[in-house]
């Protein structure tokens, strides 16, 4: 007889990132579907889904509600503002969260599982290569919370260690449609290239809109995201004078025969990083509760030890910092996807604090020194 198992699933389906968590969402329910009809597989998988909306205070009411049903595993959130806001809850009731989206790293919860690739894994690698292509002008632009403002301070480092200089830090509330002053000053800069960390609505209007400014200006600019999928390529399909890059442990044209499976199975969709990632999650927690039961210390150290062929290759969660080793890619839109561009060797293992990483591959990237400004306080 099947087992079957309570799971919590959530995500935000509407509000400004609405677009990255239905993505998100569609992986979790495919997984889910593939593994409960699979009659030789042991356990059905009993969803309990909570929509917050995209409104923050809501994600607590949806653990609440998850832990009164004596659910132990919950799959689901975008942001970082909405991961660290229900870790204590998790903590308190020794749930684990499954979190499939990349992050700015320096976190590591025995309540989370990390699927979502770190610093090291996206960031690191998409700066090295732009500075080789583009050169060391950057202006950095994000969403004003912690992804933002970790992943701009790590790049600030990266580039002036490369020799290059950062023209320009903005930071904007989720939801900001207009930048048109930010664009006036950011193509009168000269920069080399833009690092894009706004999320959602914000990202999309803010892309629209550089490259109107680039058609009347016959520039093309080279825009950088670790977080824009084929999820959300419809939002800026007519845009020609952006160069848009992004990375990621996974894209459609990768791998063309999960993504006929999947389309034979589910229909068309956009089959993105994010789509993948929780996909893989729902792997993981499955094989794990199929062989130990879904006692979250038992699935734990079941992974630790245990490898799981998932959507993104072969995964193995690292009993020292509840992450994985993950593939990475950077790819250039280009009509309805991807093309690949770039991909690092073998995977990378997880290094969400830095403290394995050195900078010695960036020292004199640019081919230049230059002398940058410095903040100073004035008394």
């Amino acid at each position: 007889m099947r087992r079957e198992v309570p799971i919590g699933v959530l995500f935000s389906t509407e509000g400004t990132y609405q677009r990255m968590g239905q993505n998100a969402l569609a992986g979790v329910q495919h997984a889910i579907a593939e593994i409960n009809q699979d009659a030789a597989g042991g356990v059905v998988l009993q969803p309990h889904y909570f929509n917050p909306q995209g409104e923050l205070e809501r994600y607590v009411e949806g653990i609440n509600r998850f832990m009164a049903a004596g659910i132990r595993h919950v799959f689901g959130t975008i942001t970082s503002a909405s991961r660290k806001e229900i870790i204590p809850d998790l903590e308190r009731a020794d749930a684990l969260l499954w979190y499939s989206c990349p992050y700015e790293g320096f976190e590591c919860s025995e309540n989370v599982i990390y699927l979502g690739s770190s610093p090291n894994q996206h960031l690191v690698p998409l700066l090295h290569y732009a500075l080789g292509q583009f050169g060391g002008e950057a202006f950095l632009l994000g969403s004003n919370y912690v992804w933002g403002w970790e992943s701009n301070r790590i790049a600030r480092e990266l580039i002036e260690t490369a020799g290059g200089c950062v023209l320009g830090e903005k930071y904007y509330r989720f939801g900001v449609t207009d930048f048109s002053a930010l664009i006036e000053t950011l193509l009168a800069s000269n920069s080399a290239f833009v690092l894009n960390n706004l999320v959602g609505e914000s990202s999309y209007h803010f892309l629209r809109q550089l490259d109107a400014a680039c058609v009347a200006r016959s520039r093309r600019m080279p825009v950088l995201s670790c977080n824009f999928t084929e999820g959300e390529l419809d939002e800026i399909r007519a845009a020609q004078h952006i160069r848009l890059l992004s990375c990621g442990t996974f894209f459609a044209a990768l791998d063309s025969a999960f993504i006929a499976r999947q389309r034979m199975r589910h229909g068309a969709h956009p089959y993105s990083h994010y789509y993948a990632s929780a996909h893989a999650a729902v792997t993981l927690f499955a094989k794990a509760c199929q062989q130990v039961g879904d006692d979250p210390v038992a699935t734990r150290d079941y992974l630790y030890r245990t490898p799981v062929a998932t959507a993104l290759g072969e995964l193995t969660l690292s009993a020292r910092n509840n992450h994985v080793a993950l593939p990475c890619y950077i790819g250039e839109a280009v009509g309805d996807g991807f093309t690949l561009v770039h991909s690092e060797v073998g995977m990378l293992d997880a290094d969400p604090y830095l403290t394995q990483f050195s900078p010695d591959a960036f020292h004199g990237l640019t081919g230049t020194t230059r002398s940058c400004g410095h903040l100073r306080v004035i008394k």
